[in-house]
């Protein structure tokens, strides 16, 4: 609770924005460690992209500590309810299932409620989008084309239409397939696409919007001594 020495509305702007130099000087240092060491796309847009949008996400995963601690009675209570909604939407994200494959029930509403969704199509399209794909030996899926016909005549017309490509059109035995020729047909099997990014950006700060203005009424109402 407060003394009461502010008014709610300076109490509560404080609250949610005295970390976020912090957050900024943190993150950034986060960025510049790991993006070049784990050898993500060096285009300049595309490090451009994935810093200001890991800057926004920062913003939103401490809103949302906030807005957690904004109606705890302490910082035990916080402290246990914090896991809880981080673990769901990370779940329902998209990337350990799939959208196609997750059940109707979270694929319906909660899917498209996790913010960690739109982070990571961004990301992971910005960062895929117009990259080569050439499979390893061991990736490939071998089949066989009908007696005397080339993996192009039994293939080529449909590997046109479908995405990966055949390593081997000219063979006329053991067909070698790679189910991925760019970066952006594996980030589809998500149901995801690059041309997507720049709305998932927005749609971030729609989330800390709603954290920020549920603290601060929070706070106004659990925080704020009536006096």
């Amino acid at each position: 609770s407060s003394t009461n020495q502010y008014g709610w509305q300076a109490f509560g702007l404080s609250v949610v924005f005295a970390e976020w130099p912090f957050a900024v000087l943190a993150n950034t240092l986060f960025v510049v460690i790991l993006y070049w060491m784990v050898g993500l796309n060096p285009a300049s847009d595309r490090v451009g992209y994935f810093y200001i949008v890991y800057i926004v996400f920062g913003f939103f995963s401490l809103s949302l500590g906030q807005m957690i601690a904004s109606f705890s009675a302490n910082e035990f209570i916080a402290a246990l309810i914090a896991p809880i909604p981080g673990a769901l939407l990370t779940l329902v994200a998209g990337a350990t299932t799939p959208y196609p494959s997750m059940p109707k029930f979270f694929s319906s509403w909660l899917y498209w409620l996790s913010p960690h969704r739109y982070l990571l199509e961004g990301l992971i399209a910005n960062d895929l989008h117009g990259a080569r794909v050439h499979c390893n030996p061991d990736e490939l899926y071998t089949f066989e084309p009908p007696a005397n016909s080339t993996c192009r005549d039994y293939a080529g017309d449909w590997v046109k239409s479908a995405i990966g490509y055949i390593d081997n059109l000219d063979a006329t035995s053991a067909c070698k397939y790679c189910p991925y020729s760019v970066g952006d047909e594996f980030v589809s099997t998500f149901s995801w696409s690059y041309d997507n990014r720049w709305r998932n950006f927005g749609i971030l700060f729609a989330f800390i919007a709603f954290n920020i203005i549920f603290t601060i009424a929070m706070v106004r109402i659990y925080k704020v001594n009536k006096r």
